[in-house]
C-alpha cells in the first residue's frame, strides 16, 4: 500500500472509529494514526534506495546511531530506544550487520554480561557514501514543509513526545 492509500484509508475510516468507539478523541486518534503512516512513509522512500547496500532504512539508523556514538560505541538496549525496535529485531538487525562487518560486537569490558557496539572503517564508509545519495530524497521529502514550517512541526513534535513521556510515567506509576 502507497503513502497516499494508506491516507485515504485512514480518511475514509474516520467515521467508523467515531461511530466504533464512544467517547474516544477522535483527533487524538487521527493524529496518531497519522503519525504511523508518516513512519511507514520513511521506510517505504528510503528501504529502495538502500537495497542495493543490502540493508533496510531500519539498518541503517540503526548504523548512524552506532558511529555517532563515536569510538566507545554502544550497547544494544540504547539502540533499541534510539531506533526504536524490539530486542528481538534488534538483534537480528546487529547479526546482519555484523556479517556483513559494518560493525562489531564485543563484550563489554566493564560488564561480560553486557555487549558492545561499535561502526567497523566499512560501516562508516556505507553511511557516509549513502548519506550523501539519501540527502536529495531526504530534500524532496520535506520539500513541502517551508523552513518556518519545519521548526514549528519539531517544537511540536517535540512537545508531543514530552506529553506522551508523561502520560507513559503516569500510567506505570499506576501499576
Amino acid at each position: 500500500m502507497k503513502t497516499n492509500e494508506r491516507l485515504a484509508a485512514v480518511d475514509s475510516s474516520l467515521p467508523d472509529w467515531q461511530a466504533g468507539i464512544a467517547g474516544m478523541p477522535l483527533q487524538d486518534v487521527l493524529l496518531m494514526r497519522l503519525i504511523r503512516v508518516a513512519s511507514l512513509a520513511i521506510t517505504a522512500c528510503f528501504d529502495p534506495l538502500l537495497r542495493p547496500a543490502g540493508i533496510t532504512e531500519s539498518s541503517y539508523h540503526t548504523l548512524i546511531i552506532i558511529m555517532a556514538s563515536g569510538t566507545a560505541g554502544t550497547n544494544p538496549g540504547v539502540l533499541c530506544e534510539q531506533v526504536g525496535q524490539t530486542r528481538a529485531n534488534m538483534t537480528r538487525i546487529l547479526d546482519l550487520l555484523a556479517r556483513e562487518k559494518l560493525i562489531a560486537i564485543k563484550t563489554d569490558r566493564r560488564d561480560a554480561r553486557r555487549k558492545q557496539v561499535a561502526i567497523t572503517p566499512s560501516g562508516r564508509r556505507l553511511v557516509q557514501k549513502y548519506g550523501r545519495s539519501l540527502a536529495p530524497a531526504v530534500t524532496a521529502a520535506m520539500y513541502g514543509l517551508s523552513h518556518q514550517d519545519k521548526r514549528v512541526f519539531e517544537r511540536l513534535l517535540r512537545a508531543l513526545l514530552d506529553s506522551m513521556d508523561k502520560a507513559e510515567r503516569r500510567l506505570i506509576s499506576r501499576k
